[in-house]
């Protein structure tokens, strides 16, 4: 059972959003609103934040008082595709960067749908790239994200292993959205429980992330670039996945590590109870400490 301020956060979260409406909302509005709403929370005295231009894109160096070796973190934020940006998640970067006592970069790809697919995913690639180049190996980097994020961390592993890049050393990814043709059991099974979108809503964000010309090929909702869960999942780095019971993507993690287990890789999964999509963001409840301390006992084994 989710802790008591775990239930209020969640119960908070209901009152506050209505589902089935996202869509209803201009870009902009929800862009400013997400902002606005994740801005507040500022980011921990512990690290000093550095802008940096990663191959074109923007990102930054966020660094903790205390870092060991070349330990370094790469993040991809979540939004939907169409929304996110340095601001929402420098502070949730922040705090997963201590606990991990690495340094931490997060970047700002373009967005959807101003930039469809593949935007993201090459802007990904480019600062994996880049970052190989700039720091001390791969094998001191961890690739994570959130959501749509989650998307693209698993994308960059696959597309290392694709263009013969080093792997890093391990994946992190909670509430991963990783199946465009919403197949998993829990779309319908959690249709009532998930309390932040509807089915809509995530075919409208496929729309918006994938463009008018592919969005109704079915081909391209299980192209590995769009799709990582139906890619060949042999030859990864260990992976750490998190999602919640309650959520419509909960499947999306689930049926993730049973297949790279049939691949024969590494991936621990931890399926949590009552709490929300992407919980481990809201730093003012329990579970999302909890969490946080999981990722850095498990980066333990690998670093």
């Amino acid at each position: 059972m989710p802790s008591l301020r775990g239930r209020f956060f969640r119960w908070l979260v209901q009152r506050s959003v209505t589902k089935g409406s996202t869509y209803l909302k201009p870009l902009l509005v929800q862009r400013q609103e997400m902002e606005a709403t994740m801005s507040r929370i500022k980011p921990s005295r512990k690290v000093t934040v550095q802008a940096v231009d990663c191959s074109g894109v923007p990102g930054e160096w966020i660094i903790p008082k205390t870092c060991l070796g070349g330990r370094t973190l790469l993040y991809c934020h979540g939004g939907g595709y169409y929304n996110g940006s340095l601001k929402t998640h420098r502070a949730f970067v922040a705090n997963l960067a201590i606990i991990l006592k690495a340094k931490a970069l997060h970047f700002a790809y373009r967005l959807a749908p101003e930039h469809p697919f593949p935007a993201g995913v090459d802007d990904s690639v480019s600062v994996y790239r880049w970052l190989v180049e700039n720091t001390t190996g791969p094998g001191s980097i961890v690739v994570a994200g959130e959501s749509a994020g989650g998307n693209l961390a698993l994308t960059i592993l696959l597309q290392a292993r694709t263009l013969g890049l080093p792997m890093p050393v391990l994946g992190v990814l909670l509430s991963p959205h990783l199946d465009f043709t919403f197949s998993g059991a829990a779309i319908q099974q959690n249709a009532e429980s998930e309390i932040l979108y509807t089915l809509e809503e995530l075919q409208w964000m496929r729309g918006l992330y994938l463009g008018d010309d592919k969005a109704t090929d079915e081909t391209w909702w299980r192209d590995e670039r769009v799709s990582p869960l139906w890619a060949d999942l042999s030859g990864l780095p260990p992976i750490l996945v998190h999602a919640d019971s309650t959520e419509m993507l909960r499947d999306d993690a689930v049926v993730l590590a049973e297949r790279i287990r049939l691949a024969g890789g590494r991936v621990e999964l931890k399926v949590w109870d009552g709490l929300f999509h992407a919980f481990p963001l809201v730093s003012m409840i329990p579970e999302a400490k909890q969490a946080l301390r999981e990722i850095a006992a498990f980066a333990e084994n690998y670093w």
